[in-house]
């Protein structure tokens, strides 16, 4: 070969292997840099991502440490941003570990009633969460994780005072996924909003409420694809972003069941009979969706109903036999009192023994550092 030749041949296969260094498909390893599409894959579990093009900005582990976990490998950290010109408009941040664990990820402060837009947990049990919320996160409020600090400094001119935030938290026995998508709020509010992103300030104001509902049915919309790549069952298919489209069915959950039916359908790997029974199936669903309404804790809830009756059974008895209605009462309030005192105690106690059965500590708290976040868990 004539040695000018060789030399663009070279030139070619230099210019191909940075290439694959900056471009990574999402299903393989990634390094700082790369552009991925659809989803990534961090930890071993697929991270679905809004339609079009991310960059991976920030990879490091998490300074996490708690001996019941037992061995978790590490806590893997990856930072992911959408720019619009020399702007960062939208930012996914993961936290997931590296190795299952045998006993669980306990629960999460986020998935707990506090000032986000909305919470909603899907289910939760001794080793089992799905929660959703919609939030507003300042940007610069704390350090953040290590691969947020990692990009940061390169970044600070071109990042939102604050972000509207969709955080997703999924976990099972053995795995974690923690993700958070953070947007430019100009994205979903036509433009650039003065004032506070606080609970009444979104209240008050038309084009920041319109904002926070808008995510909020986007996420409702998402999380079904959270839930898939926990099991490494994402194929393509990515998701609009927020601004581009909304899933507006009050059952997005059934919606991207009947879609994925018809993938099915089409591909032949459902019959016609077998299509059509799993269709009417799919629409005769109920989602499974609890939205966290504080209130009175569920022991004494059960508490109030069950005296209520047993009361007036205590009274009828008590009357019959003292034939007084002032005895009657006063023994009808003591028995209330001191049964009502014996109750909560004893099923608080069973509920903590049966927790503990299927799990040593189903209530510990785990959570790490994030972005705009002010305090992390001390694991317990």
């Amino acid at each position: 070969m004539h040695a000018g030749a060789r030399a663009v041949v070279a030139h070619a296969a230099v210019a191909l292997a940075l290439a694959a260094l900056t471009t990574a498909p999402a299903s393989g390893k990634v390094l700082v840099g790369a552009r991925v599409s659809d989803h990534v894959t961090v930890g071993q579990k697929q991270i679905p991502l809004p339609a079009g093009e991310w960059t991976v900005a920030g990879i490091a582990a998490q300074p996490f440490d708690m001996p019941a976990i037992g061995a978790f490998g590490t806590i893997e950290n990856m930072v992911l941003t959408r720019t619009a010109g020399d702007r960062i408009v939208a930012v996914v941040e993961i936290n997931t570990n590296a190795i299952p664990v045998n006993d669980g990820w306990g629960r999460t402060r986020s998935c707990e009633r506090g000032s986000q837009f909305i919470l909603v947990t899907r289910y939760r049990s001794g080793w089992d969460l799905s929660c959703l919320f919609v939030q507003a996160t300042p940007s610069g409020a704390a350090e953040g994780p290590p691969a947020w600090r990692a990009m940061r400094g390169t970044a600070a001119e071109g990042l939102p005072d604050t972000w509207l935030t969709a955080g997703f938290r999924m976990s099972d026995r053995q795995d974690l996924v923690d993700v958070r998508y953070h947007f430019d709020p100009s994205l979903l509010t036509g433009g650039t909003v003065a004032g506070t992103w606080d609970a009444d300030a979104v209240r008050n104001d038309p084009r920041k409420l319109h904002a926070a509902e808008a995510l909020t049915i986007w996420a409702m919309g998402f999380d079904g694809r959270i839930e898939r790549g926990i099991r490494n069952q994402l194929h393509g298919e990515a998701a609009s972003m927020p601004t581009e489209a909304h899933f507006r069915s009050e059952t997005p959950q059934v919606d991207g069941k009947l879609l994925a039916l018809d993938r099915l359908h089409a591909a032949g790997s459902l019959t016609t009979a077998e299509y059509v029974v799993q269709q009417r199936r799919a629409l005769a669903e109920i989602p499974a969706v609890i939205e966290n309404p504080g209130g009175l804790p569920l022991a004494m809830q059960k508490n109030i109903s069950f005296r209520v009756f047993g009361s007036t059974v205590d009274y009828a008895l008590a009357f019959i036999v003292t034939l007084s209605n002032p005895l009657s009462t006063y023994i009808t309030a003591s028995i209330v009192a001191i049964h009502s005192v014996i109750f909560v105690l004893n099923d608080n106690y069973w509920e903590d023994r049966f927790a503990r059965q299927s799990t040593r500590d189903a209530n510990r708290l785990i959570d790490f550092a994030y972005i705009g976040a002010t305090e992390v868990s001390d694991g317990r």
